[in-house]
């Protein structure tokens, strides 16, 4: 009879009345014993509650359960070789009973898979890193807020106000140019300059949507203002700017080759890391700058959140943020600076710059994307 009723009241409770029994129980073995047991806190918790934890206990509670779940699987569109094994190694070596397991792709095969694993109930992803990849896995309910004592040291654009997000690195939009085809005294200088007829047929750029042309129209629309910007657009469509498929990087690297003497829309740290190793290039801002956000936060089902939130936080901590400054990527966090301290604002070369919000991307970036396709290929 006993054993009946036992299982009649399992069927009726639910997973968060589980987890509600097992913290009483807890209370009151505590109340009991004298002291609450971190171990204790832990147990029958919610990603959820792992994600948003801010006790005292909060660090010792993350490393035994992160022993238990022993490793951490992470999502990213960071280039592997550069940046995510020297993470994946720092982590490793702080917290040696966790491995890092990881795939790599653009933001939309991220967030495609992703959801594809959800629909099928698959939960395998503990963290989600990406320009627009977050913002795109949060709008189909797949994210989890969470607390990390190091955002606090962040500023407002960099982290979400809603706590699905923080950021690993900055995005630096700006010009590419071959030093041996431009002289200085014809650079240019601002993004009028680039209407000149010196540059008709004279320039490149990507395609890309996270990375070229669109991001560019959406700088100047977002800057600008949508009637003086479409203005200035139509003006520069007449300048016959070479497009390609190719990726930011490779566009660099034709310019580099002398294929063009300009490349519009380049990352600013690929150019000082060719230069750097000998190539005949160097950037120039156009004032705003147009900033992308390398996001990352918690997948909403995170099978090891323990371990994820351990790997949130060394991301984000300066320690984690050191290891993005030596790997040539420009850290997020105010404190630790580029290797070479101009390519980020107020180090000497650009002041303003115009952080895109992933939500903004995410809003209007097909906006973007069909003003490009539209106007540019047609």
């Amino acid at each position: 009879m006993g054993r009946l009723f036992s299982e009649s009241i399992s069927k009726m409770m639910t997973a968060s009345t589980y987890r509600l029994v097992a913290r009483c129980f807890c209370w009151l073995l505590a109340a009991t014993l004298g002291a609450l047991s971190f171990t204790c806190l832990s147990w029958g918790a919610s990603v959820e509650d792992v994600a948003l934890m801010k006790s005292a206990e909060r660090q010792k509670i993350l490393i035994e359960g992160a022993k238990k779940e022993g490793k951490v699987s992470f999502y990213t569109g960071l280039i592997v070789d550069q940046v995510v094994r020297p993470l994946k190694e720092g982590f490793e070596k702080e917290y040696p009973f966790v491995q890092v397991d990881f795939f790599r792709g653009n933001s939309e095969n991220i967030a495609r898979r992703v959801l594809t694993e959800y629909q099928a109930k698959r939960y395998d992803v503990d963290v989600v890193s990406g320009s627009a990849a977050t913002s795109m896995v949060q709008r189909a309910g797949f994210m989890q807020r969470f607390y990390s004592p190091h955002l606090a040291e962040y500023p407002a654009e960099l982290k979400d106000a809603k706590g699905f997000w923080g950021s690993t690195n900055i995005y630096f939009m700006t010009l590419g140019y071959n030093t041996r085809s431009v002289k200085p005294n014809e650079l240019p200088k601002t993004y009028e300059d680039l209407l000149q007829p010196r540059w008709r047929g004279q320039m490149m750029w990507s395609t890309s949507r996270g990375s070229g042309a669109p991001q560019f129209i959406g700088n100047i629309l977002l800057t600008m203002g949508q009637e003086a910007g479409k203005a200035y657009l139509q003006k520069l469509k007449g300048q016959n700017i070479a497009k390609s498929t190719a990726s930011a990087r490779q566009i660099l690297d034709l310019v580099i080759a002398g294929e063009y003497p300009l490349a519009v829309q380049i990352f600013n740290h690929h150019a000082y890391i060719s230069k750097s190793a000998g190539a005949p290039v160097e950037w120039q801002p156009l004032e705003p700058v147009t900033a992308t956000i390398n996001t990352i936060g918690l997948a909403k089902n995170s099978p090891r959140p323990h371990a994820a939130m351990l790997f949130l936080d060394f991301l984000l901590s300066k320690k984690g943020q050191k290891i993005v400054q030596l790997s040539n990527y420009l850290p997020s966090h105010p404190e630790i600076p580029a290797l070479q301290a101009d390519l980020k604002p107020g180090g000497g070369r650009f002041k303003k710059a115009n952080y895109i919000n992933p939500d903004v991307l995410y809003d209007q970036g097909n906006d973007w994307v069909d003003y490009f396709q539209n106007q540019f290929l047609k």
